[in-house]
């Protein structure tokens, strides 16, 4: 979970909380559409059938709401991953990309692409406009990096560590550079850039 502080009033009550769940739920629903429009907080609020005063009392500023939306994925993180199976480099990188193309297909990736490119970028320009919003993204990010990292943990004595570390950088870049393709309608083959984008990665490693 985040221990980015979100920006509050005061602690909600019952019916407080139904409110803000139901806020939050909301915002995941709209985003999860990958419509541009959904980053608004009036528009959530409405579709919700509560008032901007509502989030106010209960998030305290547009920063504080867009923070718990990403929040969301911090603690759904955890129930996307999932462990390595295979023993080999082209396994492990298989793996990895059927998991994360799973994710940022997922309702909880497209909502957090989704406020990414609808709210100020880049990330300096957000830091200032949401701090704790881009503290929450970059929070997120981090765990994701770990994750990754993680995933060629036991293959490193036999490949180069540093070539590891550079793949596990490089993949959810190139990862999501494809998912737009997908997205804005690309007329590349989708599935053959995947593979190939393993059998890439995996000559690196083993090179």
């Amino acid at each position: 979970m985040s221990t980015t502080p979100v920006s509050s009033t005061r602690k909600p009550n019952r019916r407080g909380v139904a409110a803000r769940e139901q806020l939050l739920s909301t915002a995941l629903r709209l985003l999860s559409d990958g419509r541009p429009e959904a980053v608004s907080i009036n528009l959530v609020a409405k579709e919700a059938g509560l008032s901007w005063g509502s989030v106010q009392n209960l998030f305290g500023d547009s920063d504080g709401f867009w923070s718990a939306v990403v929040d969301l994925m911090v603690e759904a993180g955890p129930g996307m991953w999932a462990e390595p199976t295979s023993d080999t480099v082209a396994g492990r990188i298989t793996e990895l990309v059927t998991l994360y193309r799973g994710v940022l297909e997922s309702p909880h990736g497209v909502a957090v692409e989704t406020i990414r490119s609808g709210l100020p970028r880049p990330r300096t320009v957000l830091a200032e406009t949401h701090p704790n919003t881009a503290a929450s993204l970059a929070h997120l990010d981090t765990l994701w990096e770990k994750g990754f990292k993680k995933f060629f943990e036991g293959l490193e004595q036999e490949h180069d560590a540093k070539r590891a570390h550079d793949v596990s950088e490089l993949l959810p870049s190139a990862m999501r550079g494809l998912r737009l393709d997908q997205v804005f309608g690309t007329t590349i083959d989708v599935d053959r850039a995947h593979r190939t984008l393993v059998i890439a990665l995996t000559a690196y490693l083993e090179g």
